[in-house]
């Protein structure tokens, strides 16, 4: 049987001093599709010097829309998985390794748990989505979708869910996944999510609307 065909997504804005060191370590045995969300610096001039494929929005998207911009050229390459990965070096990159192995037990669904996280918000949020839905760390960016069941679903999220949505949906669907922890590493910089108010709020929020859109209404 053949393996399973992997892509790395990375969404990355104004990440030009951490996004080097990331493709470096992904390019010799991974395909990589970097969506540049309309960076102001020199982000998207650094990952096309990396062998993959690099796409530029022409005007800022956000977050959302741009790893579902990334998702779905990766269906339409044909890729059997992918796996989204922040381009701000917060995860630690050998955990690529458990992924795959994860894959190659036909996970639908993997979903990275961080060894730490910094925002309140995200605490309440880990505390209630694995008493609802057994999630560890719903908003950690590093998750990993088998793609014909994204196919299957058209879209990656219909609300402001910060990565949420799709991976609500296919467990809705009594998918295969699971939780495996990562490793977080201290980011360099300031965060491009927000600072401590509007980080939290976006959380806060995507807490509420996923409660709402897939606890509250069948």
């Amino acid at each position: 049987m053949d393996k399973p065909s992997i892509v790395i997504i990375i969404p990355a804005y104004n990440e030009e001093n951490n996004i080097s060191k990331i493709l470096k370590y992904f390019e010799k045995n991974f395909k990589v599709i970097v969506i540049d969300d309309c960076s102001k610096d020199q982000t998207f001039n650094v990952a096309k010097n990396f062998n993959g494929i690099t796409i530029r929005n022409e005007k800022n998207l956000g977050y959302e829309a741009t790893l579902e911009k990334g998702i779905f050229h990766a269906i339409k390459l044909n890729f059997d998985y992918a796996i989204t990965f922040d381009a701000d070096g917060e995860h630690d990159l050998n955990a690529i390794i458990n992924f795959k192995n994860l894959i190659d037990q036909n996970y639908d669904l993997i979903l990275g748990n961080r060894s730490f996280t910094n925002r309140l918000s995200e605490k309440f949020a880990k505390f209630l989505f694995y008493k609802t839905w057994k999630i560890k760390d719903p908003f950690c960016g590093m998750k990993a979708y088998k793609l014909k069941h994204v196919k299957q679903i058209g879209y990656f999220e219909r609300y402001k869910s910060v990565g949420t949505d799709l991976a609500l949906t296919m467990i809705k669907r009594k998918l295969k996944f699971i939780n495996t922890d990562i490793t977080s590493n201290k980011r360099e910089g300031r965060s491009k999510f927000g600072g401590v108010l509007s980080g939290n709020y976006k959380i806060c929020k995507a807490i509420l609307s996923s409660y709402i859109h897939h606890r509250l209404t069948k």
